[in-house]
């Protein structure tokens, strides 16, 4: 016994030297050192303990990541980990008064090896609020421009309707689900499935990443018609007959007088014109111009459509319309001659008793300003001649016969003129 206790203090004085030797050697050969990890993701658990009381939980500020993370171990332990082995969670079961819950960090293997954990932050903050739900009319637009001679016809969605459900306030705020489609360059039309967008009562785009809203769908199928393009005149038809002693004076004024027609291909090529009847092209009785607007829509054929989406169709129309004027021409019976033969009989203009007949035109000023008495020529119808006088058969003798004159556009014969024609039998 003497010699247990015997230089008893040279002997502890021995054993806390070999500790420390040990502790020495140890951290020589593997001593304690730390390494930093970035953006480690936190797993959220639990999360039912909200959402079964139909709450719904957002992450604030990123919160569930952690900036950083450091790690004190043996360097052989340190040397052996990665990112993947950080396991970082966040129970509700902690949730605080706050809205934070707790961040628990291990490792998924020598844990019982690790020193000790530095966190950058070490709460999860969360948003908490009722749940709510809203179905939206989903629209969708086009961005970017076609290629020239090309426009956009009917944008369609194969679906009409999206459910989004999420924090109350968040859903709250969305007034607008729309999708769109880049239409750059194209000639023909479009079918593809674009990203579904949720934006504010100011037209801002939401971002609904963080938002913790959820849609039945994210993506809608979009079909975009891209239809050719051409100019084509407006041609007017005019009813009716304006007051007695007035014309038309063939002028028509359109604004426009020229439309940008959108269509199919076949279908554009087979239009060349757009011919417009309306009543409220109707001069009956009017002594002056006529002024109006025209709805040119009525007068698209089957397929066709305005190219041009700031034209509302309608187009303003003035039809004029003038006085008429006489002249009267005494035209020499050499202008006029036979129209037609008959076998067996001479038919000629009988100019025995006179050598000219007085013709009287009418028209508007300029038309009839423009005709020259020298230009006017004149038939008698052999067919016409027998019918006025009741024949049957061609017989031989005098007969009155009434002139076609060949006149000049919008110049009229204000009454029938006739001359004589002899009939005789060829000897």
């Amino acid at each position: 016994m003497k010699k247990l206790t015997a230089n008893w203090g040279l002997k502890l004085a021995s054993l806390i030297f070999a500790v420390i030797v040990w502790f020495l050697v140890t951290n020589i050969n593997d001593p304690i050192t730390s390494v930093r990890y970035t953006n480690i993701p936190v797993t959220i658990k639990n999360g039912n303990l909200i959402t079964d009381k139909g709450q719904v939980y957002t992450i604030l500020d990123g919160s569930d990541t952690i900036s950083s993370v450091a790690i004190y171990a043996p360097r052989a332990v340190i040397d052996s980990l990665s990112p993947s082995n950080i396991v970082a969670t966040a129970d509700i079961q902690n949730l605080s008064s706050l809205n934070t819950v707790k961040i628990d960090v291990t490792t998924n293997k020598y844990v019982d090896k690790i020193q000790n954990y530095s966190l950058s932050s070490d709460v999860v903050k969360l948003n908490v609020e009722r749940k709510a739900s809203k179905s939206l009319a989903l629209s969708a637009s086009t961005s970017g421009t076609v290629a020239d001679g090309y426009v956009i016809g009917d944008v369609t969605t194969e679906q009409n309707m999206v459910r989004i459900s999420g924090p109350e306030s968040f859903v709250n705020s969305v007034v607008k689900a729309s999708v769109d489609v880049d239409v750059t360059g194209f000639t023909s039309n479009i079918g593809t499935d674009a990203d579904i967008v949720l934006y504010d009562a100011e037209g801002n785009a939401l971002d609904i990443a963080q938002s913790g809203v959820s849609m039945n769908i994210r993506t809608v199928r979009v079909n975009i018609q891209i239809l050719e393009t051409k100019y084509v005149p407006v041609r007017y038809i005019v009813k009716g007959e304006p007051a007695t002693g007035y014309a038309l004076t063939g002028q028509i004024d359109s604004t426009p007088d020229e439309v940008l027609v959108a269509g199919r291909s076949s279908a554009i090529s087979s239009i060349d014109e757009l011919i417009v009847e309306d009543d409220s092209l109707d001069v009956a009785g009017l002594t002056a111009n006529l002024t109006t607007s025209v709805d040119l829509s009525s007068a698209l054929p089957s397929g066709i459509s305005f190219g041009d989406s700031d034209f509302n169709g309608t187009a303003s129309v003035v039809v004029y319309i003038g006085p008429v004027v006489e002249k009267t021409f005494d035209i020499s019976t050499d202008k006029i001659s036979i129209d037609g033969s008959v076998d067996g009989f001479d038919v000629y203009i009988d100019d025995s008793e006179y050598t000219q007949v007085s013709l009287t035109l009418q028209g508007l000023r300029s038309n009839i300003d423009a005709v020259k008495e020298s230009d006017i020529t004149g038939s008698v119808s052999i067919s016409d001649l027998m019918t006025a006088n009741n024949l049957t058969e061609l017989k031989a003798g005098t007969y009155d016969g009434y002139i076609s004159w060949k006149l000049p556009e919008g110049v009229y014969v204000k009454s029938a003129v006739s001359a004589y024609v002899t009939v005789k039998e060829k000897e």
